[in-house]
């Protein structure tokens, strides 16, 4: 968003400087653009100190802003940060109280994309991430429904080994990356989260759909070379002409059995 805001402002003064854009034109579109960059430039300032603070309170290895989604009481809110103190400790701090999960009450740690999650089914998801459990994302997907913005945003899922008071349902932490600031790589990267977390990018998604695309087209393979070797061998085995068929069929066999006992009897 900065980078294309930067973009159009410098395009706007350099149409300007040609005499390509009106004077007047230019300079409520380059105003505009200057007023919006200020506005994120002070935003970010404010975030940035917001989470030095943090960190230096809680004594963190790593913080970052994210939003609450679901799984948790309407009583925190939804802008909080989320740390990881020395104890190994993830904290959810909002501006009325906070929330300590000791990385061991923490069975899995998913990490995806938006996008993912409405293109894959919770079946998919529950594999791909190995919650171990069925989950039910009808209220991310309605909630990405509603911030289309969201879906390439990354998600993060917090499953504990127990329920308790604070999650409201679904049995996990749903939380959305707030701001570039965070650097969520940072901690997926540290051993005591890594062992726990799974972390489904964009480029998982697609090689996970091209070898299943594989997998269906060796099967098809497979099925074909199975009835072309079918085909070989019956053509290759020689058939008897014992007249059983034909016997079968015109009911012969029968009577001839039948013939046969009667002319032993005479």
């Amino acid at each position: 968003m900065i980078i294309a805001l930067l973009i159009f402002f410098i395009a706007t003064i350099f149409l300007m400087w040609q005499g390509t854009m009106p004077l007047v034109l230019g300079i409520v579109l380059a105003a505009g653009s200057a007023a919006i960059l200020l506005y994120m430039f002070v935003k970010n300032a404010h975030l940035s100190l917001k989470l030095q603070k943090a960190m230096k309170k809680y004594k963190a290895k790593w913080v970052g802003a994210v939003a609450i989604v679901s799984g948790l009481s309407t009583t925190l809110s939804r802008d909080s940060i989320l740390l990881l103190n020395r104890q190994d400790e993830l904290i959810i701090d909002g501006p009325y109280r906070s929330i300590v999960m000791p990385l061991e009450s923490i069975e899995r740690i998913g990490v995806l994309y938006g996008e993912s999650i409405m293109r894959n089914s919770d079946r998919d998801l529950s594999t791909m991430l190995a919650l171990g459990m069925m989950p039910n994302f009808s209220y991310i997907r309605a909630y990405l429904t509603r911030n289309p913005q969201a879906k390439r945003q990354r998600f993060i899922m917090l499953k504990p080994f127990a329920t308790s008071e604070e999650i409201e349902r679904s049995d996990m932490i749903v939380l959305v990356e707030g701001s570039a600031l965070s650097n969520l790589k940072a901690l997926l990267n540290r051993p005591e989260i890594a062992s726990i977390a799974r972390v489904l990018d964009k480029k998982h998604i697609r090689r996970d759909r091209k070898a299943g695309k594989l997998r269906k087209d060796e099967d098809k393979s497979e099925e074909q070379s199975a009835k072309q070797r079918h085909s070989q061998i019956k053509e290759s085995i020689p058939r008897q002409n014992t007249g059983a068929h034909e016997l079968w069929a015109s009911g012969d066999m029968r009577v001839r059995g039948a013939d046969n006992n009667d002319s032993k009897s005479r």
